[in-house]
């Protein structure tokens, strides 16, 4: 078997345990004026990333290559999203968060359907863009880059063949498919909504409480929401529900230490 080299984990994000967004009162009043919009219009697509635990070869590290329903014996490790529109040129990568023991994802009570991007889950993002007429997206600051080269299969697959990294003038370029035992692909989701569900506290409640519905809330107005405040960047998603019910607001933030790089015009 290859070494395994998990390059998408190991180059591209930072990973945490703790769960560190925040509700916020900052849309109370409406849009502040200093807030920038990055809209998640029609031309975007969801493309999915679903790494399960290898029942048959302990250890390993497998991606589901089609839209094949889960089977018992899949455990879900890893889940990651890719927002990509062609048109704009724009990407939007979002890692969920991984555990310590690989058993977060490993019931399915505890995810969504697949076609729901749950933020509460989320944990880490990079905003990149198509380069040129290649098939490139660059996540990019300014010390550090990573190039993603991919091709587009049946027009349902994006593969990652290749990732360029860039560090003060320095590249390195990495092999996906050789690094990696199993492709990095993902796959094209035709709908998709930014959801945000608590899976355990209000599973729970519902548990108590027989015949409740589960609390559905859905992205107010599919826009990821910024603001520089002196140099550190915080993102924003608002719902249409309050969450939890306790609270009076229906935003999220995540901090200026979540972005791997940050948001541009």
């Amino acid at each position: 078997m290859k070494k395994i080299i998990v390059i998408l984990f190991a180059l591209l994000l930072f990973f945490s345990c703790a769960r560190k967004y925040s509700i916020t009162s900052v849309f109370r009043k409406g849009v502040p004026a200093d807030m920038q919009q990055w809209k998640l219009d029609s031309s975007y697509h969801l493309y999915i990333r679903e790494v399960f635990l290898d029942t048959t070869n302990p250890g390993d590290k497998s991606v589901k290559n089609n839209n094949e329903i889960f089977s018992t014996s899949d455990k879900l490790i890893e889940i990651e999203y890719l927002l990509f529109s062609q048109q704009s040129g724009r990407a939007v990568y979002i890692a969920t968060i991984p555990d310590k023991y690989l058993s977060y994802y490993a019931k399915k009570r505890k995810y969504l359907p697949r076609q729901y991007l749950n933020a509460y889950d989320f944990s880490t993002f990079r905003f990149g863009k198509k380069t040129g007429n290649d098939n490139e997206i660059v996540f990019a600051n300014t010390k550090h880059s990573d190039t993603w080269k991919y091709t587009i299969e049946d027009d349902s697959v994006l593969h990652v063949y290749e990732v360029i990294e860039r560090i003060n003038g320095d590249a390195n370029v990495y092999l996906v498919d050789e690094a990696l035992s199993r492709k990095a692909s993902f796959i094209k989701l035709v709908n998709y909504k930014i959801a945000f569900r608590n899976m355990d506290k209000e599973r729970k409640l519902e548990k108590k409480k027989l015949g409740r519905k589960p609390d559905e809330r859905f992205s107010k107005d599919s826009i990821i929401y910024y603001r520089n405040d002196g140099g550190k960047y915080s993102i924003y998603f608002r719902f249409n529900k309050r969450l939890p019910k306790k609270y009076k607001d229906s935003t999220i933030s995540f901090g200026n230490n979540r972005m791997v790089n940050v948001p541009f015009q």
